[in-house]
């Protein structure tokens, strides 16, 4: 979903994904996911973006953008428990 520029902030400090990006085929759509992430940590500041994962299918699509952009010996995604807790802890605000 894409919103009026006038509604963008400057400042967003995290994004959550309700899906994954795929694209008519069903194939991921990097270019989508990198629009919707690239909102957190601009301008110097931390973001964090979480993913919302309900089934193997978006778990292989997100590992497949995973690939895609990460750099050698660097993990972009962890899989952390439900406990919002526990996800509070690791949120970079």
């Amino acid at each position: 979903m894409f919103w009026p520029a006038e509604w963008m902030s400057k400042n967003v400090c995290l994004v959550v994904n309700y899906d994954i990006p795929v694209d008519r085929e069903g194939k991921p759509d990097f270019e989508t996911y990198l629009h919707r992430i690239g909102r957190t940590g601009r301008f110097g500041h931390k973001g964090t973006a979480i993913s919302l994962i309900s089934d193997q299918k978006s778990l292989e699509v997100l590992a497949s953008i995973e690939a895609h952009f990460s750099m050698p010996g660097k993990e972009m995604i962890e899989m952390v428990s439900p406990d919002p807790e526990a996800l509070a802890e690791l949120i970079e605000v």
